[in-house]
């Protein structure tokens, strides 16, 4: 009979089983550093972002040699007509307004900036700084519709006005963008709005306007690129005050101003920015409060103080988004059932008489659902991407009150003028109502949920 020595067994396992535990060890550690880092990167994504859009679209604007249409700091780049399914450098655009861009560099000085008389057309001009925030809006609701110039100066600028000169304006960074929103009242209107575009003026510190120093060229869906923006974007654009904690800890994942990461932290960045992007994007497209599947936006939107998940969110989906007291934006995601929008469904939206509770206009559009939290408008037979109070032949109902169709084939040709076109497959809609009254802005009106037509 064969005797097994189980002792001497167990001590010559022993050393394997040390080592086995000891690379697990090892193991833990790297993936517990890992998940620690990319969560890390998650939180200085999105403080970040909308500092790196706005880079985006000054570098699109004014720098980027594929751009034909560029034009150079502190001068207009004006759309000539409604936005549709062929603009896709903003997400979410209007298809109400004609847009007038300028970015704005206040670094050599003041720009001086004369608006027209627009005969009481609305119009708003929103003065943005580098982070996102409108710290200033001149137009209809504000300012009226008169004749008026402005001298929007940056936060290193100590001068002043003559009696009689025209209005200071302070901007808290030397990186601003202007964006003016002018009404367009149907297709016949968009000529006599295009021209009144030119009578908007920038004129500049320097005849030549400058251009500044050479950009950095944003790489689409890079860590590192993002990282160099945003480090450089921080440097020549002091953060608000109140951003001191946030920065204090971004800082340790290579987010500061002026700052050169090292390699492995570039790698870190390049390894997790796709999870941090996916994230966002996932959160933006599930809301978590709907009132009737509509997400009424915070407070907050358009200055947005600490609240820099909901600036993200809104930099990824609604850059340069209007204050509440100017524009009220709900998203529509799902159905009165609770279902997300599909275009192989039919709906309709029952607004009551009365319609919606604004001063300027209302209107209703429709926007892809992309994977990665963007929204654009959809091509269409008809070539409509958003229905509203200022549509022509729109038919309401005996009581006062309007049935809006939303859905992919045309309904029967009574009906047509009510039609808001949709796409084969997922979609989400954007309430914008302009110059919102109390009852919007409080709460007291809601949206009724849209109902689904030909579901089970």
């Amino acid at each position: 009979m064969k005797v097994q020595n189980t002792g001497t067994q167990r001590l010559s396992r022993r050393p394997v089983i040390i080592a086995v535990l000891l690379v697990l060890g090892v193991t833990a550690v790297a993936l517990i550093y890992q998940a620690r880092t990319a969560w890390a990167i998650g939180v200085a994504y999105r403080y970040a972002l909308p500092l790196v859009e706005v880079m985006r679209l000054r570098y699109a604007t004014v720098f980027d040699p594929a751009n034909p249409h560029r034009v150079p700091l502190n001068s207009f780049a004006h759309k000539r007509r409604l936005a549709d399914a062929g603009d896709r450098l903003v997400t979410m655009p209007n298809n109400d307004t004609l847009y007038s861009l300028a970015v704005l560099d206040l670094s050599s000085g003041p720009v001086r900036f004369e608006v027209p008389d627009t005969a009481g057309r609305y119009y708003s001009a929103a003065l943005m700084d580098a982070y996102t925030n409108n710290f200033s809006i001149i137009g209809r609701r504000t300012t009226g519709t008169h004749a008026a110039n402005f001298l929007i100066a940056g936060p290193g600028w100590h001068g002043d006005t003559p009696d009689g000169g025209p209005q200071l304006i302070h901007a808290p960074t030397n990186t601003v963008l202007l964006l003016v929103r002018i009404v367009v009242d149907g297709p016949d209107d968009v000529a006599a709005v295009a021209a009144l575009q030119d009578d908007f003026k920038l004129i500049p510190p320097h005849a030549d306007g400058g251009n500044g120093p050479a950009p950095i060229a944003p790489v689409a869906n890079n860590g590192g690129n993002f990282v160099e923006i945003a480090d450089r974007a921080l440097a020549e654009n002091a953060p608000p005050g109140a951003d001191g904690p946030m920065l204090a800890h971004i800082a340790k994942i290579g987010i500061a101003a002026g700052a050169a990461p090292d390699h492995s932290t570039i790698a870190e960045w390049n390894r997790d920015f796709p999870l941090a992007q996916k994230l966002l994007a996932g959160a933006v497209a599930r809301p978590r409060h709907l009132i009737g599947g509509w997400n009424y936006l915070p407070p907050d939107i358009g200055n947005f103080g600490t609240d820099y998940d909901v600036r993200a969110a809104v930099a990824l989906v609604g850059l340069m988004a209007l204050p509440q007291e100017e524009a009220f934006y709900t998203n529509g995601f799902k159905d009165a059932q609770g279902k997300a929008f599909d275009g192989a469904h039919r709906y309709r939206l029952h607004l009551p008489p009365g319609g919606v509770p604004v001063d300027a206009f209302w209107s209703l559009s429709l926007y892809s659902a992309e994977a990665d939290g963007r929204a654009y408008f959809v091509d269409n037979p008809i070539h409509r991407y958003a229905i509203g109070d200022r549509t022509p032949g729109l038919k309401k109902n005996a009581d006062g009150s309007l049935d809006i169709l939303i859905q992919q084939q045309a309904p029967e040709q009574a009906q047509q003028d009510n039609w808001l076109p949709a796409p084969a497959g997922p979609f989400r809609l954007t309430m914008r109502a302009y110059q919102p009254r109390r009852d919007l802005l409080e709460g007291r009106f809601r949206y009724p949920a849209v109902e689904l037509v030909d579901g089970p």
